[in-house]
């Protein structure tokens, strides 16, 4: 199983997402807040860390992230990644598009439900929770990596 970060950077009552690309086994043509694969020797916070910069050109201190949630993705009843979800509102720089992800943008926290379609099936699930800082853990079940949404199930933190 891969383990992997997810960063919403939040500004206001808004949240940063841009489209995926080049990336098809993390959601290529999906809406996403920046993050990816855990390095060897990178802990959680500097992953993310290291996520935002590559992905958006923002900077974020590890320190000031928070973890929200961890999230299993589960692709034909094999847990597949394991993805720990972090927020910050302290931020340094503009979005600006990369080789990674394209149109960055600042989307209503409350407006996600807006964006079906262009997020994956389960992101409408749990995205708000994690967004407004609710805590959990999940298990999301796909028939294959990314497709056929079948279920999510939560659990404490």
């Amino acid at each position: 199983m891969k383990i992997a970060t997810l960063l919403f950077v939040i500004r206001e009552d808004k949240v940063l997402l841009a489209f995926k690309r080049g990336e098809p086994e993390i959601g290529e043509g999906k809406l996403n807040a920046p993050g990816g694969k855990l390095e060897v020797g990178e802990t959680i916070p500097e992953c993310a860390t290291r996520e935002a910069w590559e992905e958006l050109r923002v900077r974020v201190n590890p320190v000031d992230l928070e973890e929200v949630a961890v999230v299993t993705f589960y692709a034909a009843g094999t847990a597949d990644f394991e993805v720990h979800v972090l927020r910050t509102k302290t931020f340094v720089g503009e979005p600006h598009e990369t080789r990674s992800m394209r149109n960055p943008c600042w989307y209503p926290m409350d407006g996600l439900h807006e964006l079906e379609g262009d997020l994956h099936d389960s992101d409408l699930r749990w995205m708000p929770q994690a967004i407004h800082g609710r805590k959990f853990r999940a298990d999301v079940f796909y028939e294959k990596r990314g497709e056929g949404f079948l279920d999510i199930k939560f659990y404490p933190y």
